[in-house]
């Protein structure tokens, strides 16, 4: 065996125990006029093993290349369609197309072979990226029996994967997730290469989170990390893994341990995939927003954006806590406009335009986007999008000042956050559930739940700025406001005029409306209804029957 080779089956030996640093420094020091083209393919997995995106998808090039040339149609559409791929998860769906194009072009003459099965999936993903959903279904299910019927595990649980996510797309949840269900049966028992195990595995989680099904994006996650944290050297899927266990930690409200496996994340993907890493950096912002690092987060949200990724719905709730609403509510509008598919990201952008359409003082607008919310909450089918749901039109009655059916929507939505583990959002519903009680007349009731509130905060490290009981905790009073200015906000929240407002504390028309320039620009509000609604969340209400403001 002479030098080449030797070093050739020293790299292959080496790939096969996942040693792909040795692979590639190995390959690296041959002369690649001398290599074959299944050299070049060795030589591209070590590269991408290696985190060297570039230099991959140029060794394929010239793989596919000699694959031509030597004859080999089959190995040469295999090598276009990973080709495809690559350019697809780098953002150039131009040239990712073309790949696709010329791979199909080799199988002309050789249409019943398992990489007709791979070029299927192209085909599906193709189509789901045009709205086709009947069309990608179809060419998911050719893959699916090419794949059965060559006996080859990677197709077929890749095959399963773009079958499940048409179902899901379609809004039939059940069927999609029993077919992912199957597709990581096959990851658990080991069947899959490594390669195909990260992609799945990444693949599954990411489309439970889509549909909100977070039990079981929580399980594989983990599947997925304890699989990623097991091999011998850090790879592309450790990053990607990360990601999908940073998505799952900030949910449950473990924000400090979080905030430091999301910058690991980041440093990975920007290190793999820059155009990847864009999701990254919106996870951290979310979760920097949540801790109260408003400033790191709007930054972290920036960089989701420069990368391609849509940092909505978190920057948006950074410009109502800035105050403003009318940039918060153009962003969610755009986003809105562009966020058709799975069901978990319309739903966090309506619960947010809720939010912000509130502090707009635009209740037609609140109260469309949870007509919106109810209708994709019934077809998604997820106990988590329906606590979301019940949760946001329990916050607009409040700021209505309709607290006992709030109370009625709050109760099962913190059912649902307590068995899914998702503290953040329990202690949001209980801040609501504390300031409903409040206002119904029920002060023990509110004090229980606030401090509950208050504790769950705490030992999350997460930021709000309502968490109060009657006043703030240190007494003084919420948003800078001065007594008077209480005295009046206390009277619009009941609903007076500025007329009546006047005569119930012997002023002036003008004096009320000089005091309301004042409070609006302390609350960060803009008009009546959201001043109303800070009032209801800061305890400003007096219940019936007492006899003083607070």
């Amino acid at each position: 065996m002479g030098e080449l080779a030797q070093v050739v089956e020293h790299a292959r030996h080496a790939a096969r125990d996942l040693r792909w640093s040795e692979a590639y420094r190995l390959l690296r020091g041959t002369d690649p006029t001398e290599l074959s083209p299944d050299d070049f393919v060795l030589f591209a997995d070590a590269s991408w093993w290696c985190c060297r995106v570039p230099e991959e998808i140029e060794l394929r090039q010239r793989a596919f290349r000699g694959f031509v040339r030597s004859g080999r149609p089959r190995e040469a559409a295999y090598t276009a369609w990973m080709l495809s791929v690559r350019y697809g998860l780098h953002g150039e769906p131009v040239a990712s197309s073309g790949w696709l194009r010329r791979a199909q072009r080799q199988l002309e003459h050789h249409p019943d072979c398992v990489e007709s099965g791979y070029l299927a999936c192209g085909e599906a993903e193709a189509a789901l990226g045009a709205g086709e959903v009947d069309r990608a279904e179809a060419h998911a299910r050719r893959a699916l029996v090419a794949g059965e019927r060559f006996g080859a595990p990677n197709l077929v649980a890749l095959a399963l994967s773009w079958q499940g996510l048409c179902h899901l797309v379609r809004g039939e949840a059940d069927d999609g997730l029993r077919l992912l269900d199957e597709a990581m049966a096959s990851v658990v028992s080991g069947e899959l290469d490594a390669h195909f195990t990260g992609w799945i595995s990444c693949f599954a989680v990411g489309m439970c989170m889509g549909v909100a099904d977070l039990r079981r994006a929580a399980s594989w996650a983990q599947t997925a990390w304890n699989w990623a944290s097991s091999l011998p050297e850090a790879t592309p899927y450790q990053g990607l893994c990360r990601v999908r266990q940073v998505e799952v930690m900030c949910l449950r409200g473990e924000l400090a341990e979080a905030a430091t496996e999301a910058r690991r994340a980041c440093e990975e993907m920007l290190l793999f995939e820059p155009h990847l890493a864009g999701e990254a950096f919106y996870v951290t912002g979310e979760i920097l927003r949540r801790r109260g690092e408003t400033s790191a987060a709007e930054q972290a949200f920036g960089q989701a954006r420069e990368l391609g990724h849509d940092p909505q719905p978190g920057l948006a709730m950074i410009r109502l806590a800035q105050g403003r609403t009318d940039a918060a509510m153009t962003a969610l509008r755009a986003a809105l406009a562009d966020s058709g598919g799975l069901p978990f990201r319309r739903a966090s952008l309506l619960a947010a335009q809720v939010r912000v359409a509130l502090a707009a003082d635009r209740p037609d607008l609140a109260g469309a986007a949870c007509e919106d919310l109810d209708t994709v909450a019934e077809a998604a089918s997820s106990e988590a999008v329906s606590a979301l749901a019940g949760a946001t039109r329990a916050r607009l009655r409040l700021a209505l000042g309709n607290a006992e059916p709030a109370l009625a929507l709050l109760r099962p939505a913190m059912a649902t956050w307590r068995a899914l583990g998702l503290a953040c959002e329990l202690a949001e519903a209980r801040l609501l559930t504390g300031m409903a009680l409040r206002t119904l007349g029920d002060e023990e009731g509110s004090e229980l739940e606030l401090d509950a509130a208050r504790r769950l905060f705490t030992r999350l490290g997460a930021h709000t700025d309502q968490l109060t009981t009657r006043t703030t905790v240190d007494g003084a009073r919420p948003g800078g406001l001065s007594d008077r200015e209480c005295e009046v906000l206390r009277l619009v929240a009941a609903g007076y005029t500025n007329r009546r407002i006047a005569a119930e504390l012997v002023l002036s028309e003008h004096t009320v409306a000089r005091h309301l320039s004042n409070i609006y620009p302390k609350l960060g509000v803009s008009s009546r209804t959201a001043a109303t609604a800070f009032a209801f969340e800061h305890g400003l209400v007096r219940r019936e029957g007492s006899d003083g403001p607070f």
